[in-house]
């Protein structure tokens, strides 16, 4: 098997100096066969990272490649746990471990830095977009085509058959439930609240928030609310499920995680009032701002949680005054909300969502087979407005990740081309460009407004002008493919 390294490459000699004999020499020392192919754009429009990394692999096809490695230039192994082998069943990530994150992952779904594809499974995503112009973005694009074909890790974590759930449509459905006095003393102290809900984005509202947009706004959607100083869960225009709450002097306390919208999920907030701590969870997993998917769990507070009176609870809705109409209404669906008043360890919450344990313990258990499976409790104290009841079989899917083999990597030094903080605002580095890119990865390709198919590989040769093909470095398989583009 002959391995294609295809590297983007403009203006970056020094890194081009250090990338090439170093990769040549790791491959041979691990008994590789490879050649190393450097798509070069030799011109004054802005850098096209996609459109290079697919010349480089249109040239290792050409050659004669079993498989490509799309490499960045400012990426090198640092030891044999960088496993450049044959990819036989999914594209695999490498660069997992790189000296940048101090040795993490960049963020969760990162898919950049070094990914290895057989010719076929190359094909069947269509290598990159050509269409990602100056810093950003197509690394995401490329992670999403294989999503898309199926070459991507999709677990599910549990399955459950005929499940009733309430529709809620944004405009104005809801649900109003009375407090008993354990509910309502509950939020104020040690409890645990789990939510199974699937959240609509309601684009149609108010679009999904963007780094790189200036215009942009930030908008909570309720999914389980206790007006005024408004306690509970929520889902945002960031695509992240949220948990709320205030201490008695008026202290916000608040986590996140992020979460695709239309995807079955459990959120659990839990909260410890002797430790003064708040715990977060998806899917029984913890909130860890380290894979940059959420607030660090659990969050420390100060001072006792807020006291709250005889007020309903709200399921889909808030009325509290000065929320924006758009603001006030939750879109989607939700099964169940359970709520105990005592603080579940990690264990204790994995199980009490998947194998349904502490269920009788519960001081609400609001389930949608007949409105309400406790109806001791919430025969006379649930009010349904415009709450349509279905029922179906269910699944609550894991985050979808790539495929991964462990791998050190150093990142040599370049200038940070990402995200920065001017006045305490996150911005793109490259500014409009980026967020271009951001636009069309996120409001185009992940709502299915692109057709990866008829923009990749297929089509990268209508893309660029052949200039050259040259050996370099005095290293006999490795190659500049240099090659001018043309915008369309």
């Amino acid at each position: 098997m002959k391995l294609g390294v295809c590297v983007p490459y403009r203006n970056r000699e020094e890194h081009l100096k250090r990338f090439v004999p170093h990769i040549h020499k790791f491959l041979n020392d691990m008994g590789i066969e490879h050649a190393i192919y450097l798509g070069h754009q030799n011109d004054d429009e802005l850098f096209n990272r996609g459109l290079m990394k697919n010349v480089a692999a249109i040239a290792a096809f050409e050659d004669g490649c079993d498989y490509i490695v799309w490499h960045d230039i400012d990426m090198v192994p640092e030891d044999d746990s960088c496993d450049y082998s044959f990819p036989t069943d999914n594209p695999q990530h490498i660069a997992v471990r790189i000296s940048q994150s101090d040795y993490m992952l960049k963020y969760e779904e990162y898919f950049g830095g070094a990914v290895l594809f057989s010719k076929e499974q190359a094909y069947k995503a269509n290598g990159y977009s050509n269409d990602y112009w100056d810093w950003g973005m197509e690394d995401d694009d490329l992670f999403w085509r294989c999503v898309l074909e199926g070459m991507a890790d999709k677990q599910i974590h549990q399955k459950i058959e005929n499940q009733s759930f309430g529709q809620f449509n944004g405009v104005n459905s809801l649900l109003e439930i009375l407090p008993s006095n354990n509910l309502r003393n509950a939020i104020s102290d040690s409890h645990t609240i789990s939510v199974l809900v699937k959240a609509d984005q309601q684009i149609e509202k108010v679009p999904i928030w963007l780094i790189g947009d200036t215009k942009r706004q930030f908008v909570e959607y309720p999914i389980f609310r206790k007006p005024g100083y408004d306690y509970g869960l929520s889902f945002n225009n960031s695509r992240a499920y949220t948990a709320m709450l205030w201490d008695s002097r008026k202290n916000h306390i608040y986590q996140w995680m992020k979460r695709y919208e239309n995807q079955w999920s459990w959120v659990t907030m839990v909260l410890d009032a002797k430790n003064k701590k708040m715990h977060l969870y998806m899917n029984g997993n913890e909130s860890d701002a380290r894979n940059g998917t959420g607030t660090s769990s659990p969050m420390h507070f100060d001072f006792p949680l807020k006291r709250y009176g005889v007020e309903p609870f709200f399921v889909g809705h808030t009325p509290s005054p000065g929320t924006q109409t758009h603001a006030k209404w939750f879109k989607g669906d939700i099964a169940k909300i359970k709520v105990w008043n005592k603080a579940f360890n990690n264990d204790e919450v994995r199980s009490s969502i998947f194998e349904n344990a502490f269920e009788k313990t519960a001081i609400l258990n609001l389930n949608f087979d007949g409105m309400a499976k406790d109806d001791s409790y919430l025969k006379h104290r649930l009010v349904n407005q415009n709450v349509e009841i279905e029922s179906d079989n269910i699944e609550v899917p894991s985050t979808i990740l790539p495929y991964r083999r462990d791998g050190k990597f150093e990142c040599l030094p370049h200038q940070t081309e990402g995200i920065i903080e001017e006045g305490g605002i996150q911005k793109w580095a490259k500014g409009e460009t980026t967020a271009a890119n951001e636009r069309r990865y996120v409001l185009n390709m992940q709502q299915g407004s692109i057709n990866h198919k008829t923009d990749g590989l297929s089509n990268a040769k209508e893309r660029y002008e052949f200039i050259s093909k040259e050996q370099i470095m005095d290293i006999p398989n490795a190659f500049m493919v240099n090659v001018k583009t043309i915008r369309k």
